[in-house]
């Protein structure tokens, strides 16, 4: 019963997302899936229910602690985050996972598009109400004075000094104490963390599922970013019924049949 259940919720996904249904594609048993919290949260939180999701429906998952999270409080630059990823994949493929994906929340989305920038070889991304945008207008003069500041400090060889920097979190203040230079790599309008940016550096065309909240107000515009990436058949950009720290869960369902049916012939 549980086997016929599946197939049928593979069929029905596979309808809505326009997808070939008559064979499945990624094996979830030699799948692996690092799963990325957003910014202050944790593996523990608002991410928790998509890994057990993932785990229970057999595939392989790491949900890393990153750098942007409520106990590491921004202690690593967002290049080093990449190179944190970079070592989960790797642990997956030790694993024997011969595909892997990288799924994230929030930042965690918008770090895991930059990591398919960065790192080629990745089997599909999915961007779960990634965010986190700073050469957005508002976010560029709302942050403008810390960024003067720290790009300061970094001209003065001061870039690795700690310093209070102002950032923001699903519309509330948030203070980074960090240094100079972390600050920079994550809110500078230039750097690394810039989705559209990341986006475009994407060489070779890959499956991505873009997946935002219909009570989201964060970058839903699928011009701003999904559409940037190089084009790919099985790409996907799919609205669904939460607000932002519900996006995971209620896109659990979605990600594991968007998953399975990658590759179908």
């Amino acid at each position: 019963m549980h086997r016929v259940r599946a197939a049928f919720l593979t069929l029905l996904w596979a309808a809505f997302l326009g997808l070939p249904a008559l064979a499945l594609g990624f094996d979830a048993k030699t799948t692996g899936v690092v799963v990325l919290h957003g910014k202050t949260g944790s593996p523990d939180r608002f991410v928790s229910n998509l890994a057990a999701e993932l785990r229970s429906a057999g595939f392989l998952v790491i949900a890393p602690d990153m750098p942007w999270s409520g106990r590491r409080g921004f202690n690593a630059s967002f290049d080093v985050a990449l190179e944190e990823i970079d070592a989960a994949v790797r642990e997956l493929r030790a694993q024997g996972a011969t595909r892997v994906a990288v799924a994230g929340h929030s930042l965690g989305g918008n770090a895991a598009l930059a990591y398919a920038a960065r790192y080629p070889g990745l089997d599909a991304v999915v961007c779960l109400a990634a965010a986190h945008s700073p050469d957005r207008p508002r976010q560029r003069e709302r942050f403008a004075a810390d960024v003067g500041r720290a790009r300061e400090m970094v001209a003065a060889g001061r870039g690795q000094d700690q310093g209070r920097f102002q950032d923001v979190n699903m519309g509330k203040e948030l203070v980074m104490a960090t240094t100079a230079s972390i600050y920079l790599s994550y809110n500078a309008p230039d750097g690394p963390a810039v989705m559209p940016k990341s986006a475009s550096a994407i060489k070779t065309a890959l499956p991505i599922l873009w997946v935002v909240g219909s009570r989201d107000p964060q970058n839903r515009d699928k011009a701003y970013a999904f559409e940037r990436a190089p084009a790919h058949p099985e790409s996907r950009f799919v609205e669904v019924d939460a607000e932002h720290l519900g996006v995971p869960t209620a896109a659990a369902d979605l990600v594991i049949e968007w998953l399975r049916g990658l590759g179908a012939r």
